[in-house]
């Protein structure tokens, strides 16, 4: 045999590399070593192949939240699957709104256009996404509660704002048959008080310069489980189950922003 066939007989290819049994190391033991000889194999660049798209992996800008907890609660009213429906229904906006985020990294912007064009599409919808995970969280984070009623500031605020506790019970069971997925009562930064807005959608009507206190989802699949059609059973049920010591966690963070003028400097 010649000196090149002994050569050829005496090595084993990896990749387009070759290592020599007698030298290096043999494929088997690069592979199960998991490392990368001297001199350079090809092991290495699969190695590096594979290293981005780990890396892609973890690069999610959102990541639901676990709210499995209200499952276990039991609460009145709000039975375990229709929160465990709700809940495989925020987890969907949460991915939807990371594909959104990394498509808008490749969109092309040269075909930018009010009418139609894929950019226009991508914000309008990433702004329905997010949303709708922005505010479902504050919708599940709001229950739990152990049908309490508000105290301290919180309730100073809301009579200051209602008259009573009640009055703004009252109020906000109203708004909730009058919206069509939203009500967020909040602390609006540039007027100075407790305030109230409505929304239809996730990305209709949301408030600029408010921090929401209170998330009240009146989508039909926030209810439909439990009570079919009848809003007004729901809201009773909602109401029976705010968690008022977050709804007042919330309120004492207000004091971090900025507020009236100062707001939109």
């Amino acid at each position: 045999m010649s000196e090149t066939g002994k050569n050829k007989g005496s090595r084993e290819a990896i990749g387009n590399y070759e290592v020599s049994r007698d030298g290096l190391k043999t494929r088997r033991e690069v592979l199960m070593m998991g490392a990368v000889a001297a001199a350079g194999l090809g092991v290495a660049g699969m190695a590096a192949q594979a290293a981005p798209a780990v890396a892609q992996a973890s690069k999610e800008l959102y990541t639901a939240r676990d709210f499995s907890g209200l499952v276990a609660k039991k609460m009145e009213g709000l039975s375990a699957s229709q929160i465990e429906q709700h809940l495989k229904l925020y987890k969907g906006y949460v991915g939807k709104s990371n594909e959104i985020a990394a498509k808008l990294k490749e969109v092309d912007i040269t075909s930018a256009n009010a009418t139609y064009s894929p950019l226009r599409e991508l914000l309008m919808e990433q702004s329905f996404a997010v949303n709708g995970v922005i505010y479902h969280e504050l919708y599940f984070g709001n229950l739990g509660g152990a049908g309490t009623e508000p105290t301290g500031a919180l309730k100073s605020s809301l009579e200051e704002r209602f008259g009573s506790v009640g009055k703004f019970m009252d109020f906000l069971k109203a708004s909730g048959k009058s919206m069509r997925g939203w009500v967020v009562v909040g602390y609006n930064l540039r007027g100075g008080f407790i305030d109230t807005f409505g929304l239809d959608t996730h990305n209709i009507w949301s408030p600029a310069g408010f921090v929401p206190l209170l998330v009240l989802d009146v989508y039909e699949h926030a209810y439909m489980v439990d009570y079919g059609i009848d809003r007004a059973k729901y809201l009773d049920a909602f109401a029976g189950n705010i968690d008022w010591k977050v709804v007042a966690k919330r309120l004492s963070a207000v004091s971090k922003y900025p507020s009236g003028l100062d707001l939109t400097v």
